[in-house]
């Protein structure tokens, strides 16, 4: 069987308005004015990257920066700027560049993103998330905090 790789690239020197949700990965290094959300892969703020809003997703990786709250239900890395409020399920690695201001706070596995077609509407559910089995960890130089649900 094969396995088909899908991302999607915002490069540098793009400028986005308004609120995206995609199904697959996604890695911008340019501005997004809204909200991101990524159902499943990776969502990864670059280097010189920034959202103005709300950045959601199972993996996320920060090494832009973020004005708006943080959700990760898998695994956070942040190597760069978040002003918002953190909210995890998974793992989170700070790097020695990561500047926070907000809360960190660990939650329940507990939040599923479903998006209606056609509507263009997001709805939160409580269904509960199975953890990743396919996602090999990342090579890194940041420390890791893991802590056992609770």
């Amino acid at each position: 069987m094969k396995t088909e790789l899908n991302i999607t690239l915002i490069a540098r020197g793009c400028a986005i308005t308004g609120d995206m949700v995609v199904d697959h990965g996604i890695s911008s290094f340019g501005l997004l004015d809204g909200g991101i959300i990524s159902t499943q892969g990776l969502l990864h703020i670059g280097e010189g990257g920034l959202v103005k809003g709300m950045a959601q997703g199972e993996h996320v990786r920060i090494d832009g920066r973020v004005d708006g709250d943080v959700h990760a239900r898998g695994s956070l890395e942040i190597n760069g700027q978040v002003s918002g409020d953190i909210l995890y399920c998974g793992t989170i690695r700070l790097g020695p560049r990561a500047a926070l201001n907000g809360t960190l706070k660990r939650v329940a596995r507990m939040l599923t993103i479903e998006s209606e077609p056609g509507s263009g509407e997001v709805a939160l559910s409580s269904a509960p998330l199975s953890a990743p089995t396919d996602v090999a960890p990342e090579k890194s130089n940041v420390t890791e905090i893991n802590r056992a649900a609770g």
